[in-house]
């Protein structure tokens, strides 16, 4: 098997590696799988990575649960790492056992949350099991594009933008060509930068999700009010939930609707949100099909700034802001310096909203 393992940023590498899986049923009710690399039997030139024997134990438990015990090990070059991650990753949480066992409790609670059968909004009512399901999925398909987009994976070709730009550690690319029916078809431009803030991840991501306090750093909200419309929570903590944003100008004018999902855990937490069609909205919470809906994620990503119990002093965030917006006059072999100053006030002045909210602010 061939994998490249990634984080929710271009400025960490991508770890690929070719390696061998086994898979056995050891008694009744327990499992094993392990992944080992097989470089040393066909090497390969500059090797930054090797999985040694990793894998997962899994153990039948009552009531139809499973126990997992997940193992890490692997060997890795971190010499090329950005600063700014050189901690997390060099200490081995960014790719630890927790990242796995994170991510499959997160499977398990989406598969709980769209099967329920009833889900309250904001104002107590129901949304029909069909708009829940069609809801969760298209919220599923957003927050994958939007990692998609934003890793360091061997497709994603990232550039950067001239030194004389006020944002710093700018990665920028192009995506796939945007083609909605009916209007001019345009090139999607993504870029990203991530920075450090010394608050607890928590308070951040409280910062971030909530709508209350949207319009503190999102430009289109700014001076309007941003009313959460409809949410259904996605586990047991009330955080990690998918969303419908209203955005009004005025007490009667609806002027945007955003998708938004987010989600917590010990691993991290993301934020994650998409500019919505009212119309298309409507026919998704009516069941709706939501592979025919076209979606723009952008969002943040939160990690700790070192692994949680090392070094002195408390533990910081990490924030990596990436957005996506459609230019028609720019293509893959010539980005004009219009768009690159607006990138570049995007970026600055959203990272400059949010270190005053947190380090100066009212939180």
């Amino acid at each position: 098997m061939s994998a490249e393992f990634h984080q929710r940023t271009p400025l960490i590498p991508a770890r690929q590696c070719y390696f061998a899986r086994y898979c056995k049923k050891h008694t009744n009710g327990t499992w094993g799988v392990v992944d080992v690399s097989l470089e040393n039997l066909f090497p390969y030139p500059q090797v930054q990575f090797r999985r040694r024997p990793s894998g997962c134990v899994i153990q039948e438990v009552g009531n139809r649960g499973s126990k997992v015990t997940w193992i890490e090990h692997v060997e890795v070059d971190n010499r090329s790492l950005h600063p700014l991650f050189r901690p997390i990753v060099s200490s081995g949480f960014a790719f630890s056992a927790k990242r796995w066992i994170a991510t499959i409790n997160r499977h398990c609670q989406w598969l709980t949350t769209s099967t329920a059968r009833t889900a309250p909004t904001t104002d107590g009512v129901l949304i029909p099991q069909e708009g829940r399901e069609s809801l969760l999925k298209l919220a599923e398909k957003m927050t994958k594009n939007f990692f998609n987009n934003i890793n360091s994976c061997s497709e994603n070709v990232w550039s950067g933008l001239p030194q004389n730009f006020a944002a710093q550690d700018v990665r920028l690319r192009y995506g796939n060509i945007l083609k909605v029916p009916g209007k001019p078809s345009g090139n999607i431009v993504i870029f990203t930068t991530s920075i450090q803030i010394p608050v607890p991840m928590e308070v951040l991501f409280d910062f971030l999700r909530h709508e209350r306090t949207r319009n503190r750093w999102d430009l289109l909200s700014n001076q309007r009010h941003v009313r959460e419309l409809v949410y259904v929570s996605n586990g047991e903590n009330p955080k990690n939930r998918v969303s419908i944003m209203q955005v009004n100008s005025s007490p009667n004018k609806i002027e945007i609707l955003y998708l938004q999902e987010s989600y917590t855990d010990e691993t991290g937490s993301y934020i994650v949100y998409a500019p919505m069609d009212i119309m298309a909205m409507s026919k998704i919470l009516n069941g709706g099909n939501p592979k025919f809906v076209s979606i723009l994620p952008s969002g943040f990503s939160i990690m700790p700034d070192k692994a949680p119990g090392q070094g002195d002093g408390a533990v910081g965030s990490i924030l990596t802001l990436a957005f996506q917006s459609v230019d028609r006059l720019s293509n893959k072999e010539y980005m004009p310096q219009s768009t690159l100053k607006i990138i570049d006030a995007i970026l600055s002045t959203t990272v400059a909203s949010i270190k005053d909210a947190m380090l100066f602010g009212i939180r």
